[in-house]
């Protein structure tokens, strides 16, 4: 008898336990990374090292590879086609934010390109650039700054001509340009050379006078990424973030100190980049060695980390990462294994993050071009900002339903003592 009345109190709590762990599971699948179309149908993906992501038409991507140069998708990511021709290497693309239009290539063996026409056609532009090894490039109101295996370069004619920098002794794998009122200030990052007291460095204008990072920054930590961020809302400072070989570090005040950011995994961080339209909202990749690579998110200006939906390789090596400002944004990344040479790309909705200047089409139209400059009579879309917290519609829906079982599990053990009081009265 009380092990019928066990198994009949049992199982509509093994019900309720199993009905959470399917909502649950199915809210958690909700978010999925999703592959991306071909690089070239019928054979396998090379590795990509940068996207990039119009602005003007955020369906229009860019990615530099190993073996197929630069290619361009204008249906984000679904379909691919090279775009210079006879060029197999490139590291880096980046489009100009104030002219969409303008897009720029660092190729490995080639120099510097531009395009004037959102990736369509491209120009070799390397007049007074001596390496044409261009593995990093960063742009601001008008300068055009450009890393390579033997030193900086920058440009103030839209890479109409180059002038040297200095730091010819390091191979310069990310630069930044923070600019200011009464100048600009110049971060270069290196992942090899003749580094001396460290691998970060910074320049207060365009002078090459170079020093090394200090401020908690880690002399020996090779650096992969450099990102900055819009000033947050309140303040004039624009925030900095460096990705380096011992995690990833904050500077809130132009690089005079610097701030490891906990909550991540204990590995190398080679991307890092923010979100244009919230400052507050952060992404990172890592290429770790021990299983620990992958996309994280942070919500909070890296105070705390999640990893980024699921669906992407075991042990992912994240080499790219761009963000599309979809509604919702979306972003796109890429993968790639050393051990079996595998590639590919893959793309993931984010509904915390905010949107500012979106619109769900994203494409450009088969008869108009990208404008030369942003239009200002543009009015831009109204920013949604939400709560940055999970999707609660799901665990409502569960907790009614445990309610509704735990009413029933009561009415039960209520019947069954009634029965026993009745079985056992004199």
């Amino acid at each position: 008898m009380k092990s019928t009345r066990r198994i009949a109190l049992l199982t509509p709590i093994t019900l309720a336990a199993g009905l959470l762990l399917t909502v649950v599971a199915a809210s958690a699948a909700d978010t999925r990374w999703t592959s991306t179309g071909a690089q070239q149908p019928g054979s396998a993906d090379r590795p990509v090292w940068s996207i990039a992501v119009s602005p003007a038409h955020p369906a229009v991507l860019l990615a530099a590879t190993q073996g197929r140069g630069v290619l361009r998708s204008a249906d984000s990511g679904t379909t691919w086609s090279s775009v210079i021709a006879g060029m197999e290497g490139a590291w880096v693309v980046r489009f100009d934010p104030l002219q969409p239009a303008s897009a720029y290539a660092g190729t490995q063996t080639a120099g510097l390109y531009k395009s004037v026409d959102e990736g369509k056609t491209w120009t070799a532009q390397n007049q007074g650039m001596s390496d044409l090894d261009v593995r990093s490039i960063d742009l601001d109101t008008g300068l055009v700054v450009a890393g390579t295996a033997r030193g900086v370069y920058y440009s103030i004619d839209g890479a109409g001509s180059w002038h040297l920098l200095g730091l010819d002794g390091l191979d310069i794998s990310a630069v930044a340009v923070l600019t200011k009122a009464t100048g600009v200030t110049l971060f270069a990052g290196a992942d090899n050379g003749s580094a001396g007291s460290g691998y970060l460095l910074k320049s207060e204008g365009l002078g090459g006078s170079w020093a090394v990072v200090k401020g908690n920054f880690p002399a020996d930590a090779v650096v992969a990424s450099l990102a900055v961020g819009s000033a947050p809302s309140g303040g004039t400072e624009r925030p900095v973030l460096a990705g380096t070989s011992q995690g990833l570090f904050r500077s809130d005040d132009r690089g005079v100190t610097w701030s490891p950011l906990s909550g991540l995994p204990t590995t190398d961080f080679n991307l890092a980049l923010f979100n244009p339209a919230n400052p507050d909202q952060i992404y990172v990749g890592s290429d770790g060695d021990q299983g620990n690579g992958g996309v994280f998110r942070s919500l909070d200006r890296g105070a705390s980390w999640s990893t980024l939906g699921a669906g992407l390789p075991i042990k992912p090596r994240i080499t790219a990462l761009a963000l599309q400002p979809l509604n919702p944004v979306q972003l796109v990344t890429a993968a790639w294994s050393p051990t079996d040479g595998s590639a590919g790309a893959y793309r993931i909705q984010d509904p915390a993050a905010t949107v500012a200047g979106a619109t769900p089409g994203g494409a450009p139209s088969a008869t108009s071009h990208a404008p030369a400059s942003p239009r200002a009579s543009a009015v831009p879309a109204p920013v949604r900002r939400p709560t940055g917290g999970p999707s609660y519609a799901p665990y409502a829906v569960a907790l009614t339903a445990l309610l509704a079982l735990a009413a029933v599990i009561l009415l039960r053990r209520w019947r069954l003592r009634r029965e026993d009081d009745r079985a056992y009265r004199p």
